[in-house]
């Protein structure tokens, strides 16, 4: 604690010169040597990066079965430790129980990399993948408790998706091409993409349901923030091209998906916080069934307006969601959003450097304007930190 923010509380009268000297003496008791500790963890670093680059160097000299063996008595190593552990973790917080479940989960998805580089395997990404959350999610699922488990599952569903979707249906073209391949590609294309639904619909459920609230608050969280980033993606990219004739049974297939899990939300969590995330997503499915059908409108996506519109009404929509649960940073961070696109589209619409010009200048304006507005509307309605999430 430093002494001039010491002064200032004085000076505004929120603590007294007593309350002062007591803060003062406790932190200077309780500091830590934090040259110290970075010295200290340097030194580990360096360390670690030493016995790295020994084993890399000899690496290939290293038989596989030895170090899949080495592999595996690691793994049970870690996993023994982390049985001890969550036997006496309690509450809510428990860093290094969650650190540990994180290190276990990697160190299992690394030994199918491992298994795959010394048999030289050749089978696709997704397979290893889905054996890894077959085996680890019920570990994860029953101990996590902070972001990072709750970060890496999520990335084990998205990555499982994606490169299935990769592996048969060529995602990496972004439009919609390969899946003539598929049976029933409408059908396919609709379900690969509700994973974020479901699970922002599970830990929604969960919620209410289980002793660590908090970790299915940010699963729940992390699910709705990818789908956020997906809808906005798809906006910005017109729908991915959208050749296709299956294009847009899929995408009304995905915004169905939206809509159940904006329906489960709101059914589950009565509350300012899961109404307004049950709107948000509701929202996004309407937006989502509108690309869908403009898509199939020739030369409708082509204008730079209508998926711009649909854009800038999501984001409003997050930002009239957070307004009315008072997420300060969430709604600040829409309006960001917002402007951040006005400026793009003003590049978009203008043809010449004189209509560029004029179109910066007037959209640079429109944003500090809006800039303006939501701080005075966000400290008007929106508390300055969130009660829940």
């Amino acid at each position: 604690m430093s002494e001039r923010k010491l002064k200032a509380w004085q000076q505004a009268g929120l603590i007294d010169a007593d309350t002062a000297a007591r803060i003062q003496a406790w932190e200077s008791t309780h500091t830590r040597p934090l040259g110290v500790w970075a010295m200290v963890g340097l030194g580990a670093l360096a360390i670690g990066l030493g016995i790295v680059s020994v084993v890399a160097s000899n690496w290939d000299a290293i038989p596989g079965e030895v170090r899949l063996g080495l592999h595996f008595a690691l793994m049970a190593g870690v996993a023994a430790l982390l049985w001890w552990r969550l036997s006496k973790a309690s509450g809510e917080s428990d860093y290094v129980g969650d650190a540990m479940l994180f290190v276990a989960a990697v160190l299992g998805l690394t030994f199918f990399a491992h298994i795959g580089q010394v048999y030289q395997t050749s089978s696709p990404l997704w397979q290893p993948l889905l054996v890894w959350l077959a085996i680890f999610s019920p570990l994860l699922l029953s101990f996590g408790r902070g972001w990072p488990v709750a970060g890496l599952w999520m990335a084990g569903v998205l990555g499982t998706a994606w490169s299935h979707a990769d592996d048969y249906g060529h995602l990496w073209l972004l439009d919609g091409r390969g899946g003539e391949q598929l049976p029933y590609p409408v059908l396919y294309w609709g379900l690969i993409a509700s994973p974020p639904m479901i699970v922002a619909a599970l830990a929604a459920v969960m919620r209410g349901h289980s002793t660590r609230p908090i970790f299915w608050r940010l699963l729940e969280q992390v699910a709705i923030v990818t789908i956020l980033i997906a809808l906005s993606i798809i906006f910005i990219t017109r729908g991915w091209s959208g050749q296709t004739d299956y294009v847009t049974g899929s995408s009304v297939i995905q915004s169905l998906f939206l809509a159940g899990a904006a329906g489960m939300i709101y059914l589950v969590r009565r509350t300012r916080t899961g109404e307004a995330s049950a709107a948000i997503l509701c929202v996004g499915a309407v937006l989502h069934f509108v690309m869908a059908m403009v898509r199939d409108f020739r030369g409708a996506v082509d204008d730079p307006w209508i998926p711009a519109l649909l854009f800038l009404a999501l984001w409003g929509a997050v930002a009239g969601g957070a307004l009315y649960a008072g997420w300060r940073w969430v709604f600040q961070c829409a309006i960001g959003v917002i402007a951040v696109r006005i400026i793009i589209l003003s590049f978009e619409l203008s043809d010449d450097l004189l209509g560029s010009g004029v179109s910066l200048i007037a959209s640079g304006l429109f944003a500090m304007l809006v800039a303006w507005a939501s701080v005075r509307i966000s400290r008007r309605y929106a508390p300055r930190r969130e009660a829940e999430a």
